[in-house]
């Protein structure tokens, strides 16, 4: 969403011919953000199995019964529903930004 904002920031500093070495400086620095974003999505989807083992949010897990075990385990109780939140909004938000950079 940063480098979205940096983008529209851009253009409209070179809308309104502003210092256009400013508008050029930020316009490149949010298509860098956004290259960075993309490159720690695909670095996390990548090795997303090694964090989950070292992560762990302790204060949203609660304490249940393995039913196969039969041991005690931590597990995470949130609701589906917040987790989507999570991931959605800021997608849907990152989504309609690139939509009026693409206006512009």
């Amino acid at each position: 969403m940063l480098g979205v904002a940096q983008l529209l920031i851009g253009e409209a500093l070179l809308e309104a011919n502003a210092d256009s070495i400013l508008a050029g400086v930020i316009t490149w620095s949010g298509t860098g953000t956004i290259a960075l974003g993309l490159y720690f999505l695909i670095f996390i989807a990548r090795h997303e199995g090694e964090f989950t083992e070292a992560y762990n949010k302790a204060e949203k897990m609660v304490m249940g019964t393995d039913p196969e075990s039969g041991e005690n385990v931590l597990m995470d109780d949130s609701p589906k529903m917040t987790k989507a939140a999570w991931y959605s909004i800021p997608a849907v938000m990152t989504f309609i930004g690139l939509l009026a950079w693409l206006a512009t």
